[in-house]
């Protein structure tokens, strides 16, 4: 059962865990750990060399500050990479891409790990999620990477989907060619059924413009939801 708190569901730890990184390296490399975007294939062994147990170090503050547990997320986007701290209970929100299997065993090792040794580490990629149980020795046990659900439709092809996440709840954003942003779907934690749908579509700046922003985005949004919440149901 996951402990009451009154601390956010999901918390970004990158500047932290960027600092506790740069404390671990080498003096001649700190001055190139400054900038993340800057990280180039040159310094990939020394950043995987830091990265995991910087992220034991915050998991394990995180914890004691807050009076829970939970999971570090390693969100790798294209452009950037955002880490955050998730309480137990909330990992399924956040892992709205994962397959039930791979929910399952997050909420798994959440639940097993230590809080004051060990950490939860998972990390998100292009097309796959993959969990780790980083043990207090050091050692890490993992099944290794999973491939994600994709959007469960095919989008027309004047229409584009991104994501985003503020204060734990993560959504998807819908943008058409010639309309701009048509609305988003968001994805809230709730405790009879998991995650709650809903669904915000933008207006136009005409009448007619919201009109025909709704004709593209309301089947798009109905059908998402509907197979979203099939999924939750056979993963029950």
């Amino acid at each position: 059962m996951a402990a009451e708190s009154s601390y956010p569901a999901a918390v970004d730890v990158t500047p932290s865990i960027y600092n506790r990184m740069i404390e671990r390296v080498p003096e001649e490399w700190k001055e190139r750990f400054q900038d993340p975007l800057k990280w180039d294939d040159s310094m990939r062994e020394q950043v995987a060399a830091v990265l995991l147990p910087a992220a034991v170090e915050e998991a394990i503050a995180q914890s004691r500050l807050r009076g829970d547990r939970g999971a570090i997320l390693y969100d790798q986007k294209d452009l950037e990479t955002i880490i955050y701290y998730i309480s137990q209970g909330n990992t399924d929100t956040v892992l709205w891409m994962a397959t039930p299997e791979t929910q399952a065993e997050v909420n798994g090792l959440v639940e097993s790990y230590n809080p004051e040794s060990e950490a939860v580490v998972v990390m998100v990629g292009a097309g796959t999620v993959q969990a780790m149980w980083v043990r207090e020795d050091g050692k890490i046990e993992t099944s290794g990477a999973q491939s994600t659900n994709s959007l469960p439709i095919s989008l027309p092809e004047e229409v584009t989907m991104a994501t985003e996440e503020e204060d734990g709840v993560y959504a998807y954003c819908f943008n058409h060619q010639q309309l701009g942003e048509l609305g988003r779907i968001r994805l809230r934690p709730s405790a009879t059924s998991r995650l709650e749908f809903e669904t915000l579509m933008t207006p136009g700046d005409t009448e007619a413009q919201t009109q025909e922003k709704e004709m593209v985005f309301a089947p798009i949004a109905e059908t998402i939801v509907q197979r979203l919440k099939q999924a939750l149901a056979e993963g029950e």
